[in-house]
């Protein structure tokens, strides 16, 4: 019996899918690296994240289940979050990968606990404290908590959301060690509330950035993994390009005179979007912050992808390179300007943060590389990844609500394929906001709870500019969609379905 293959996720944070080649031909920003990759792999560009916030995506990876179902639906110790802090069951991909022979590593952003010592952590100090101004919800957590060493990963436990990952002890610690220093000019934040940058120029060697590390950590903790004749699964997280957007001098020199075009929906009119989105609108109506954000954006972009290039390299010299899948993704987009000048992610649910990068090269075997329109999500990745590794769900779970992509891999058919995918939203802050956003082939339909609906024909309005919600040429298309996913909705135990229905006044409501 051959040896099972090698699996590494590469996961990005807040990742725009235009601002890779593979999807944009036309895209400014650099990453020839990356590109190689997608040269070796099947594309997928109609991938979905379960929810454009970081925690609840990471959430439905680590267990294929949508957040409506993990509890977390928003970012840990925010309203809206029901679970702050990832359960340790049976179902977790660590757990089950454990269970077929699997060595597991684990460095970079987490953002699904902050450990059962919460006074190890700023962000642990500052979840307790809410209690003495009367906050219990974080009480139950105090002396429990989740990071990836507790759940079985070897490697490096790094609490909470890390803000980038610039202040965590094990880094500072490396950078003295590597007689290092971290040296950054011209910081800025947007006349943002708070003091934190936005986005700044990293003028220290590449040596001293966190990418770099990260990827150091990675080729460390992978040397250590395959000293057992054993198979590894690896997951390498970086907080970029998510701001703070510190940016290297190399790479911030790509674009720091480039003239990026205005988003094509920057100047839309606010007035036809919902009310809630306007906690993620620009202040002011001007192009000039989002080029300069996307200028930063790119430049962490390209670092990163000049660190994924880094650590391929070493795969090749290793030997490992044929014997190991890639998965590249993220856990979700960034809005950078669009529609009207939304900035972050969240309360939209718009392409620009709901589409996400997803692509796999596979191990040994050959295949010609494709683009494949088939719809994906982030719970697929989780059932990939067990569907590669060879476990075999024998429980009811089974892989959750996740369908393995593997088949992609040998055939572009999309036969039996469903044809709709659905994002869940509950918000980013602390204002909840329910939302869902279900796509079937070119029509995308947005329940918005406590605002006005959004219907989109995608192959005619592919930057979701002209909402057809009210339109009466499309009311029967409209309501069809809308039982087609109250039907999802009961396949998948959506707890939403219920008011859903009763709202739209369909299935039992429908009077």
């Amino acid at each position: 019996m051959s040896k099972k293959k090698n699996i590494l996720l590469i996961f990005t944070d807040q990742h725009r899918v235009d601002s890779l080649s593979c999807y944009n031909p036309n895209t400014l920003c650099k990453t020839p690296n990356i590109d190689a990759l997608t040269s070796e792999s099947v594309v997928f560009n109609n991938a979905y994240t379960t929810c454009p916030v970081c925690s609840p995506a990471r959430s439905s990876l680590m267990s294929g289940a949508y957040p409506s179902k993990t509890g977390m639906e928003s970012n840990l110790y925010q309203s809206g979050c029901r679970t702050h802090e990832l359960q340790d069951t049976p179902h977790l991909l660590s757990r089950r990968l454990q269970t077929v022979g699997y060595n597991l590593g684990y460095t970079g952003k987490w953002h699904l606990g902050v450990g059962s010592d919460k006074q190890a952590s700023e962000e642990g100090r500052s979840i307790v404290a809410q209690q003495e101004k009367g906050f219990m919800d974080s009480a139950a957590y105090e002396y429990y908590g989740t990071l990836p060493t507790d759940v079985g990963f070897v490697g490096d436990d790094f609490p909470g959301h890390g803000g980038g990952g610039w202040t965590y002890p094990e880094f500072h610690q490396y950078l003295k060690d590597n007689n290092l220093e971290v040296k950054m000019i011209n910081k800025g934040n947007g006349n943002r509330a708070g003091d934190h940058s936005t986005w700044a120029e990293v003028v220290s060697p590449i040596e001293s950035t966190i990418e770099y590390y990260l990827t150091e950590r990675a080729i460390t903790l992978i040397d250590d993994l395959t000293g057992e004749d054993k198979p590894f699964f690896f997951a390498l997280n970086f907080w970029g390009p998510h701001e703070p957007f510190y940016a290297p001098t190399k790479y911030l020199d790509l674009y720091r005179d480039m003239a990026i075009p205005e988003s094509p929906s920057f100047r839309e009119d606010a007035k036809s979007m919902p009310k809630i989105y306007e906690l993620l609108r620009r202040p002011e109506h001007d192009w000039s912050f989002f080029q300069n954000t996307l200028r930063h954006y790119y430049a962490c972009i390209s670092h990163i992808d000049a660190q994924i290039g880094r650590l391929i390299e070493h795969l090749k010299a290793k030997g490992l390179y044929e014997d190991t899948v890639i998965i590249f993704a993220a856990d979700h987009g960034d809005n950078q300007g669009c529609h009207g000048g939304l900035e972050n992610k969240s309360y939209s649910m718009y392409n620009d943060t709901t589409n996400i990068p997803l692509f796999i090269k596979p191990a040994g075997e050959s295949i010609a590389p494709y683009t494949q329109t088939a719809f994906a999500s982030t719970v697929d990745i989780y059932a990939t990844i067990l569907d590669l590794a060879g476990y075999v769900p024998t429980d009811n779970y089974g892989y959750g609500d996740g369908r393995t992509l593997t088949r992609f891999l040998q055939s572009e058919s999309k036969e039996g394929w469903a044809n709709d995918i659905v994002t869940e939203g509950m918000g980013a802050f602390d204002v909840v906001a329910t939302q869902r956003m279900y796509r079937q082939d070119q029509y995308k339909y947005i329940f918005n709870g406590a605002g006005e609906d959004q219907l989109f024909n995608l192959e005619e309005d592919p930057y979701e500019m002209n909402n057809l919600i009210k339109d009466e040429k499309i009311q029967d298309k409209l309501m069809e969609l809308k039982n087609d996913f109250a039907d999802w909705m009961s396949a998948h135990n959506d707890p939403v379905r219920h008011a859903f229905c009763k709202i739209n006044r369909i299935k039992e409501w429908e009077l």
